[in-house]
C-alpha cells in the first residue's frame, strides 16, 4: 500500500476512485484525459484497465508549472472569494449594522457562488492554457482575464 504521511490517500483508494470515474464515463459514452501529476499514491498500473478515461502523468518536477488549477483558477478563486467577505463586512459597516457573522454554512455559501459566478469559462480556459493545453481553433489565444485582479487592487 503506498501512502504519503499528510494525507489519506491510497494507491488503492485511487485506482478505485479512477475506475469509478472510468465506468461512469463508458456509461455517459464520454472519453476523457485525467492529468495526473507523478505522486506514488497514484498508480501507473491501472492505465491497461481503463476504457474510456486515458491517464497522462506529469512529469517528475513539473506540476506547479503544468497543473491548470496552479495557473490561476485558485489565485483567482481566493481574491473572488475574499472580495465578497469583505463586501459583507463593508455593507454592515455602512448600514451600521453589527459585524456580519462568518460561520462555516456562509462561507460554504460564499465558496459556491464564487465558483459559480465569479469563476468565468475564459479564467479555465486561460488557465489550461497557461498550463499547456491548447484547443486547436483560432479562439485559444491566451488573453489577459478581466477578473486578474490585483488583491491591493481590492
Amino acid at each position: 500500500m503506498t501512502f504519503t504521511k499528510k494525507s489519506w490517500m491510497t494507491s488503492e483508494i485511487c485506482e478505485k476512485w479512477v475506475q469509478k470515474l472510468d465506468k461512469r464515463m463508458i456509461a455517459e459514452c464520454r472519453k476523457i484525459a485525467l492529468v495526473s501529476d507523478n505522486c506514488p499514491t497514484h498508480p501507473k498500473e491501472i492505465i491497461q484497465k481503463l476504457k474510456n478515461v486515458t491517464v497522462f502523468y506529469l512529469p517528475p518536477n513539473t506540476t506547479s508549472k503544468r497543473q491548470p488549477m496552479d495557473q490561476g483558477m485558485i489565485k483567482n478563486f481566493k481574491i473572488h472569494y475574499r472580495k465578497r467577505i469583505v463586501r459583507k463586512v463593508i455593507t454592515a459597516l455602512e448600514n451600521n449594522q453589527s459585524m456580519p457573522k462568518i460561520n462555516l454554512r456562509v462561507r460554504i455559501s460564499e465558496i459556491s457562488k464564487t465558483w459559480n459566478y465569479d469563476i468565468t469559462n475564459r479564467t479555465i480556459h486561460n488557465s489550461f492554457a497557461k498550463a499547456g493545453f491548447f484547443v486547436n481553433n483560432e479562439n485559444s489565444a491566451i488573453t489577459e482575464d478581466e477578473n486578474d485582479i490585483p488583491l491591493e487592487e481590492l
